[in-house]
């Protein structure tokens, strides 16, 4: 598979643009396996986050500049895949920039990811004290952090081991980054901006998965009728690991209806 470099970043495969935004602590090594089954179908792009996979970190880390940043990068018109924070990014680049995503995918994204009385979620102190982890001993704590992506999963130990190895010799985050990340972790709320969303939009959920609640799809559904949802039931926070071949399925249905 032909791998180009365009504008900082990975692009590959002919055919409608998708660009694949991953989550916090990693970088788009993630996605490679995916990528490359799907591009097949799409043009794919892989796009590191600010301070992720050797990609600068900016000074403000907030949503919108994260989404200009991108935007600045990307086709004008695409469909957006963000996997856990990235699904956070994606979230708001489909909000204040509808012109510029023709489909959105969440994977296992929280619009909120800290618990809200009946919205389920992390703990606010657990984002704490991976903060805490990250100053102290930022190695360790990243490899918790992947451990915590397949925990539950059924096939547990090969996704850590996958994950691992997909990562393998790629440039560490920058801890700036990983601090302001979890900060958007904790604090930011894209429910209201979810509810306003007019083009098509998917979730998807692990029924394993301990950061992101499956049981918040109900509420997920309240908020918008016309989002799609669909379970993985043998994954945890990562399905595009745990189920790579039903995801991309999914994938490809909802890309081609």
């Amino acid at each position: 598979m032909s791998i180009e470099q365009l504008n900082g970043y990975q692009t590959m495969g002919s055919g409608k643009d998708l660009v694949l935004i991953h989550g916090w602590g990693v970088n788009c090594a993630v996605w490679q396996t995916i990528a490359e089954q799907l591009s097949q179908s799409y043009r794919v792009h892989l796009v590191n986050l600010p301070g992720f996979g050797g990609e600068p970190a900016l000074p403000d880390y907030s949503l919108e500049a994260i989404a200009e940043h991108l935007l600045n990068k990307l086709p004008h018109n695409a469909v957006w895949c963000g996997w856990s924070l990235g699904g956070l990014v994606a979230t708001y680049v489909a909000s204040h920039f509808p012109e510029r995503v023709d489909k959105l995918i969440q994977v296992c994204a929280s619009l909120k990811f800290v618990e809200d009385g009946s919205w389920l979620g992390v703990k606010k102190e657990v984002f704490e004290l991976f903060k805490v982890g990250v100053n102290k001993q930022p190695e360790k704590t990243l490899n918790r952090f992947l451990s915590l992506q397949a925990m539950g999963s059924e096939t547990v130990k090969t996704d850590i081991a996958n994950l691992k190895k997909l990562l393998d010799d790629q440039i560490s985050p920058e801890p700036f980054a990983l601090i302001a990340g979890l900060d958007l972790l904790n604090d930011v709320d894209l429910r209201e901006e979810f509810k306003q969303l007019t083009m098509p939009s998917l979730s998807l959920f692990g029924e394993l998965d301990t950061l992101v609640p499956v049981a918040n799809l109900k509420m997920v559904q309240e908020l918008s009728s016309s989002n799609q949802q669909v379970i993985f039931k043998h994954s945890s926070h990562a399905p595009f690991i745990s189920e790579p071949k039903r995801f991309q399925q999914v994938l490809l249905d909802f890309i081609n209806a």
